[in-house]
């Protein structure tokens, strides 16, 4: 099974592609969703090599997206926090507090997370109406905006994925991740229709 972070960034992931230094673009030089300046200021605080942007690969990047990004999104209740995570990935945390907003609390999470798109739509309209040579990008945001939507949709399907918590070393209550895990001597393993197994070894 895979956290909620990893299941948000899987549709961020399809959107964030590749190497890209579009002219027109502010964020400039940027390759699988993190620009330059991200990049070189992350590296930097925690003395890395600023690795060439064309040589970046999502093993390198996606500690900066859960670091940076999932924060952000992570207090939400899913899938809402899925919506935000692509959101605080695409606009930055401040703008994604700023829909957060702007968006009614009650209702379903998924209801308010269908709201959450609504505004996300209406960010990328402000941004073209304020700066109309952004003109170029609208087609391809609201193809996001659209998929989003499709996405929120397909999570209705989904089966519900039970939160466990084991037994940490010092007596805590630990959220485990769903990995299949040895926990007192037996080896647990939750499958992706939400069942449960707890085999002795």
């Amino acid at each position: 099974m895979t956290t909620d972070f990893e299941k948000a960034h899987e549709f961020t992931a399809k959107w964030e592609g590749g190497y890209v230094n579009h002219p027109s673009d502010p964020g400039g030089e940027t390759n699988l969703g993190v620009t330059r300046k991200v990049w070189e200021a992350w590296t930097k605080e925690r003395g890395l090599p600023a690795k060439p942007m064309r040589a970046l690969v999502m093993a390198d990047v996606l500690p900066l997206y859960e670091a940076r990004y999932w924060p952000a999104a992570s207090g939400l209740p899913w899938p809402m926090s899925g919506v935000a995570y692509d959101i605080a990935v695409n606009h930055g945390p401040g703008n994604l507090r700023l829909m957060l907003g702007s968006v009614p609390g009650t209702g379903t999470p998924a209801e308010r997370a269908a709201r959450l798109i609504d505004a996300r739509e209406q960010f990328f309209r402000n941004i073209v109406k304020a700066r109309p040579n952004q003109q170029v990008f609208l087609k391809g945001w609201l193809r996001r905006v659209a998929a989003q939507r499709d996405w929120l949709a397909e999570q209705a399907t989904r089966p519900a994925v039970p939160r466990v918590f084991l037994r940490g070393t010092g007596g805590e209550n630990v959220l485990w991740d769903g990995k299949p895990t040895i926990y007192n001597g037996a080896r647990l393993t939750l499958y992706p229709d939400g069942a449960l197994q707890l085999e002795r070894e």
